[in-house]
């Protein structure tokens, strides 16, 4: 019986010990991981900065390809959420504060693991220096199962150092990769009903006005059980180099002509077809201005006569949700070609012409009632109505990356600019970049 007491006091002895050992350790973690990144900042900035990027180079979760993602409804920005789970790993991260090409701070859940991550951008000569830091307190149960399962500051350090080298060996190639083709011969850009969100922007903002609108619209359509109709594009109506902002609608198109009401936060619209010079980019956005430069030196090289109060636009063929890689990216840009229909405006706003009910046989659609529905012949709820376009629009279906680098909007010009075209300095700027 003696045996046994003293069997059970040494095993208390050895709980408590276990006990104090475990209270004692260091309960505070902060680890920081620095690398040069051969990128501009504000790519590298914005491809962070959008959670469904993180899924190709493993950040947190080792790349992993068996791992399940799942995105908040806007991946990029104060607010967006990403969480994961792998067998019994799970984890998730939310946007708290952003400093626009500076700085990102987020909150982060990681196997039941509380933690706060920033990351902060330098330049430095041609390249981007990274921070990441990531910090936090572990629990007494933490503590224990960090001692259990071996150190936890040298498996997250582990899957920081991985996540960095896989931002710059992903980055680097894939950005570095594009090609630009120029069509010789002059194309008709298809007629298209679209459905559109107006913004007035700064240039600079154009990036981030399309990655909060494009995923905004897809959800509005797909709620109405509004039929789509082709890729979503960009078209661009004015431009005030003076004030340095910008008119543009974001837009997906539609299988039939839908009506709104003013001051509906979505507005049907009518892409009338036009004759144009085509430029395909295939690649990274962060290419668009060679393109749009390169389409410029054919106008004139090939002595042709820009409308410079037509329709610009440039068409989203193929993004992210059909290839992860920047590198298989597909844009056209249409840039308009012939005589100019209006007598051009004051140096400094350019307003190209924009389909008037008389011309497209629309009725005004102040005299319709919001979208509730889908489109259709008869209209939802007495909101939607519908027609067929008089030429058939593109088919292509796809949305561009919402956190990665957006292009930013081309300028339509009412005289040929002698300003650098919206969103896409270039060197020969008559057209919109």
């Amino acid at each position: 019986m003696k045996i046994v007491k003293y069997v059970f006091l040494l095993l208390l002895l050895a709980i408590i010990a276990v006990t104090v050992f475990i209270a004692t350790q260091e309960g505070k973690y902060d680890i920081k991981k620095e690398r040069v990144i051969n990128v501009p900042k504000a790519v590298l900035y914005n491809y962070i900065n959008d959670y469904k990027n993180w899924e190709n180079v493993g950040i947190l979760t080792n790349s992993d390809t068996t791992t399940v993602y799942t995105y908040s409804e806007k991946s990029s920005g104060n607010g967006a959420q990403m969480s994961w789970k792998k067998d019994d790993n799970t984890g998730k991260v939310e946007t708290v504060k952003l400093a626009e090409n500076d700085s990102i701070l987020q909150k982060a859940v990681i196997n039941d693991l509380n933690s706060e991550i920033s990351w902060t951008f330098k330049d430095t000569l041609k390249s981007t220096k990274v921070t990441l830091r990531l910090k936090g307190n572990l629990s007494f149960l933490e503590k224990a199962n960090a001692l259990l399962k071996g150190g936890s500051n040298e498996k997250m350090e582990a899957s920081l150092e991985k996540g960095l080298t896989n931002i710059d060996n992903f980055l680097v190639k894939e950005l570095s990769i594009f090609n630009i083709d120029v069509k010789n011969e002059l194309v008709t850009k298809t007629g298209a009903f679209y459905l559109g969100h107006l913004v007035n922007s700064k240039i600079e903002d154009i990036n981030k006005k399309a990655a909060e609108y494009f995923p905004k619209l897809q959800n509005f359509i797909k709620t109405n059980k509004i039929v789509t109709n082709g890729s979503p594009f960009i078209l661009y109506k004015s431009f005030d180099k003076v004030q340095g902002t910008a008119s543009y609608l974001i837009c997906i198109p539609i299988k039939e002509e839908i009506f709104t009401t003013p001051g509906s936060e979505f507005e049907g619209g009518s892409l009338l077809p036009f004759t144009a010079l085509k430029t395909t980019l295939k690649g990274d956005y962060s290419h668009l201005r060679k393109a749009w430069a390169k389409a410029e030196k054919h106008i004139i090289d090939k002595a042709l006569q820009e409308n410079t109060t037509g329709q610009y636009v440039e068409l989203y063929s193929k993004g992210i949700t059909k290839t992860k890689r920047p590198s298989e990216w597909v844009t056209d840009i249409y840039i308009p070609i012939g005589a100019p229909t209006i007598v051009p405006v004051t140096e400094g706003v350019i307003n190209p012409v924009l389909p008037t009910p008389a011309a497209t046989g629309i009725k005004p659609a102040a005299t319709v009632k919001p979208i509730t529905g889908t489109a259709g012949s008869k209209p939802a709820t007495g909101t939607v109505r519908s027609s067929v376009p008089s030429t058939k629009p593109t088919s292509a279906a796809n949305k561009p990356a919402a956190g990665t680098t957006k292009p930013a909007a081309a300028k339509p010009t009412g005289t040929k600019p002698t300003t650098t075209p919206v969103s896409k300095p270039i060197t020969q700027p008559t057209t919109p970049r």
